[in-house]
């Protein structure tokens, strides 16, 4: 009697005969070990600020933008947290100010230790950009798709007038760098929280768009644009979280805005109005929202 093959023997035989396929599956399986080593993993958070001038990023000025972007490298997340431009918080010196003044009167590294002393925050470095940032990197990431209200569309045409070639209503619309500098400034139809929530509209806007960019473009991008900001980040450490970065194109994106609604109101402090906020709920909030409850992995 015959015996037939064992199945490891039939799927020896079978492999000996189609090489390319035995081929392809061991650079399937490098591939894929290779993908796990290479993935960052860990989070991250850097504090974005818009200051408000067009050309040179020497020239000072108020932070009119000030977002802070937690990237979350394990699970593809990205949280943005807008804080409102009149709001106070304690300076370095435990003096309440502005937050949009801090940086006016002393640098980004005060602010940077401002918001971290009044919030129980690390951050991990600071970018700073102006309007004309803006317009160059959301032209050259090809524009932003975003979800318009009548009014919005109309403050921006009326504004800085119609792009024939980036028409807008209400509904979804590619706007330009100018249209989406406008949108994110505006606080005419309503106020600085508002205005924050358009900011984080911008930004989720703005990484959707990179998923349909090629690696080769975003990196093309970055070469372009080095001009185009400062940071606390040396080179090398940009280069680095660049290519982190290349892994979250089109990542899911979460905002938030600081002060938390129920938890401020208008008052006066040392002779200015302003947003006074509940500190310690704002920050037990922002805690959640930034799924800080446990210590976040490094990577």
């Amino acid at each position: 009697m015959t015996l037939s093959p064992s199945p490891a023997a039939r799927a020896r035989a079978f492999f000996a005969r189609h090489k390319a396929l035995r081929i392809a599956l061991c650079a399937l399986a490098v591939l894929l070990v290779l993908l796990l080593i290479l993935h960052p993993r860990g989070t991250r958070t850097y504090l974005v600020l818009g200051i408000d001038n067009y050309g040179s990023l020497d020239e000072n000025g108020r932070s009119d933008v000030m977002m802070l972007v937690q990237i979350d490298f394990t699970h593809s997340d990205i949280t943005t947290v807008t804080f409102a431009r009149d709001t106070f918080i304690p300076d370095t010196s435990g003096r309440d100010q502005k937050i949009n003044t801090i940086v006016r009167n002393h640098d980004e590294d005060a602010l940077m230790q401002a918001i971290e002393g009044a919030f129980d925050l690390h951050i991990d470095g600071w970018f700073r950009v102006n309007f004309t940032t803006v317009i160059e990197l959301v032209d050259a990431i090809g524009g932003a798709d975003v979800e318009l209200t009548s009014k919005e569309a109309n403050y921006i045409d009326r504004t800085i007038g119609a792009y024939p070639d980036n028409p807008l209503s209400e509904g979804v619309c590619h706007l330009n760098g100018a249209q989406a500098l406008c949108f994110a400034r505006c606080r005419a139809l309503d106020n600085d929280l508002g205005r924050g929530e358009r900011q984080n509209r911008l930004m989720a806007a703005m990484v959707k768009q990179t998923r349909r960019m090629r690696i080769a473009n975003v990196v093309a991008v970055f070469n372009s644009l080095k001009h185009a900001w400062r940071s606390s980040l040396s080179a090398g450490e940009q280069v680095r979280l660049l290519a982190s970065a290349l892994w979250l194109r089109g990542a899911k994106t979460t905002s938030v805005g600081v002060p938390f609604e129920g938890y401020w109101h208008y008052g006066e402090v040392g002779g200015n109005n302003g947003i006074v906020i509940d500190l310690e709920d704002n920050t037990r909030l922002l805690h959640e929202a930034l799924g800080l409850s446990a210590s976040p992995d490094q990577p």
